[in-house]
């Protein structure tokens, strides 16, 4: 029998990301994440013979193939058939979310994936399942999840937070492998840790609506190694900065950076201020859910 649904896939933006050492050759990470507005749209079409078909769709109508072995949709896929051998599915992606930006564009999908899943067959798959997709990336249970989220070790740890609303303006202008930038990181950081932000600090603010707390805590440990890879991220830090931003941060392992505001239309404002100078810029808020069905 064939199930077919249409799905919200959000990005993140990572308000803290502290790195904690490593494990198993991974990174441990203590980071709060949040689902946001910008998202890509993801088809699926379960079926039972155990087959993967993927495409993704870019904005500007090319549609590429990827090789199996490299998208987080198959992985997500694979991942399901190790609870359901005989599934198999179809996904078309229509991309949405800035690529190389660290917002989360590969494991939003993945996750859609899995969370369409558990929809439309909510008897085949159980509460564990979120938790399992760690194998499919570390980003990928907590968006899953969705909302504001805590995730620390390799990803496997996830605690949905309480977060009022939050306006923010991404800007970027250039693109980060996550690899290299962790690469970097390394030899930045030979201990292999560096925790530049007070997580439980930032979630009492969080909590309350502390505009000044949450300003003190933001930060993200990958900032040095992705501007060495990537120097414009400088230009548009400077940018939200004289845009008057109460936060200014980098999410992921870059190369998108986030202004924080008080209100929708400040935060409005400095996005079309900054794309006139020629860097990419959106207002978005964050949102309650990472993945949602599209009527």
């Amino acid at each position: 029998m064939t199930r077919e649904i249409r799905l919200s896939a959000r990005g993140k933006v990572n308000l803290s990301l502290n790195i904690t050492g490593v494990r198993g050759g991974m990174h441990t990470l203590d980071s709060i994440l949040c689902s946001i507005g910008l998202c890509d749209t993801v088809h699926v079409s379960f079926r039972d013979d155990g087959k993967i078909n993927v495409r993704f769709a870019f904005p500007e109508g090319i549609e590429v193939s990827p090789i199996v072995q490299e998208n987080s949709v198959t992985k997500a896929v694979r991942y399901l058939q190790t609870l359901c051998p005989t599934l198999g599915a179809d996904v078309t992606v229509e991309k949405g979310i800035p690529l190389a930006g660290g917002l989360g564009g590969s494991s939003a999908d993945a996750a859609a994936v899995i969370a369409g899943a558990k929809m439309c067959m909510p008897q085949r798959f159980g509460e564990s399942l979120y938790g399992g997709s760690v194998c499919v990336g570390s980003d990928v249970p907590a968006m899953c999840v969705g909302g504001s989220v805590r995730l620390r070790g390799v990803g496997e740890q996830i605690l949905s937070v309480a977060a009022r609303p939050l306006h923010l303006v991404i800007a970027n202008r250039g693109g980060v492998s996550s690899k290299e930038a962790f690469g970097r990181f390394d030899e930045l950081y030979p201990e292999k840790k560096y925790c530049p932000t007070d997580t439980e600090a930032l979630l009492s603010a969080l909590s309350a609506g502390d505009w000044d707390g949450i300003a003190k805590n933001t930060g993200n440990a990958l900032t040095q190694s992705a501007l060495r890879l990537c120097p414009d991220i400088a230009g548009t830090l400077s940018a939200l900065r004289e845009e008057n931003a109460l936060a200014v941060f980098m999410t992921g392992s870059g190369s998108c950076c986030c202004g924080l505001y008080a209100d929708e239309t400040s935060a409005s404002e400095a996005a079309e201020r900054i794309r006139g100078r020629g860097i990419w810029a959106v207002y978005t808020a964050t949102q309650s859910k990472g993945v949602t069905e599209k009527e």
